[in-house]
């Protein structure tokens, strides 16, 4: 969807995605809050470990595709007109604060697909907070936070675009999903109607979402991702994980944040050497080439980048200290 979107393609799958694929986005922050829902209420969880492990799922691979892009616009500043960078926004851009692009585009990161994790860690900044204050309500608490910044955050300046902003409020949907799914609830609705029935409804809803007749804004998206994010949801009893295809989209999932940092490097490098005027065979071809190479790349990107060294050595120096501290402190309550 994503590597659709930004090629802009002329097929008519390809237009279809290329005006639909920033709903991926949507997806992916509804996807991420339902997961972060699931991991708060997780009895080992701790503020230091979720926040620990939150960054170092993020920003390993982000500094590296952020530095490749660098090298890159040194050596085809033409080609990648779109972002630029001055030593400010540079340093901005490696710890995710909002800046404004010196290309002109707006607040966006050096790498530009980058403005979605700064969204994403200041969501994860807040949970974490709260799950300090208290783990047992991090939730509440965390919702309490979104909401009251998305609606009482001052205009006007450029952090509001990320914490007076509504996006950020459909990690929230994801927090319901979440709910929702561990609730009695599920399960009675699951007995009243079947699995296929439900997600019938939810994706019809969906499709009629994305079609736009009511629009294609805000609302749509998020109610059509949660509908998708629900539906599967609903049909993970009748999936059988040992299958090719579940196996594929198992590990398509794994490599997805990578598949999301770099495919617009390898888009970019890719018309760069093949140009941008093809007919209809030749760009199949292309975006044919484009699936596997960044398949390839992104494969390499979370063996060796998200779950890197770097990665590891972060993990082992503050989630096992701070494994530690608790079980002193767990011994001397005892006592």
């Amino acid at each position: 969807m994503q590597i659709f979107y930004n090629f802009e393609s002329k097929t008519l799958i390809g237009s279809i995605v290329s005006t639909r694929g920033s709903f991926g986005v949507d997806l992916f922050f509804i996807l991420s809050g339902l997961v972060m829902y699931l991991v708060a209420k997780n009895t080992g969880t701790t503020a230091t470990s979720f926040f620990v492990k939150r960054v170092t799922r993020v920003i390993p691979a982000y500094w590296f595709y952020t530095s490749i892009l660098i090298v890159l616009l040194f050596l085809y500043p033409e080609e990648l007109w779109l972002t630029s960078f001055n030593g400010e926004t540079l340093i901005k851009s490696y710890f995710l604060v909002p800046s404004q692009n010196p290309s002109g585009i707006g607040i966006f990161p050096v790498l530009t697909v980058g403005w979605t994790l700064i969204l994403e860690m200041v969501f994860y900044t807040i949970l974490a907070i709260s799950i300090g204050l208290s783990k047992k309500h991090s939730i509440l608490i965390c919702s309490f936070i979104v909401v009251f910044l998305s609606l009482s955050f001052p205009e006007g300046n450029i952090y509001s675009t990320v914490l007076g902003g509504s996006q950020i409020c459909q990690f929230l949907f994801g927090f319901a999903i979440g709910f929702y799914f561990k609730s009695d609830g599920f399960q009675k609705i699951n007995r009243l109607f079947s699995s296929y029935m439900q997600a019938l409804v939810l994706l019809s809803v969906c499709l009629i979402l994305l079609s736009g007749v009511l629009g294609f804004g805000l609302v749509q998206k998020t109610i059509a991702a949660s509908c998708i994010v629900l539906s599967c949801l609903v049909l993970d009893s009748k999936i059988s994980y040992s299958s090719w295809i579940a196996k594929f989209l198992i590990k398509s999932g794994d490599y997805s944040y990578s598949i999301y940092l770099s495919h617009v490097l390898v888009l970019g490098f890719l018309l760069h050497l093949a140009g941008n005027d093809f007919n209809i065979f030749q760009e199949v071809g292309i975006l044919l080439t484009l699936t596997v190479i960044i398949h390839y790349v992104s494969s390499f990107s979370y063996k060796y980048i998200e779950n890197g060294s770097f990665s590891r050595f972060l993990k082992r120096i503050f989630i096992h200290n701070n494994t530690v501290k608790n079980m002193k402190v767990n011994v001397v309550n005892k006592w």
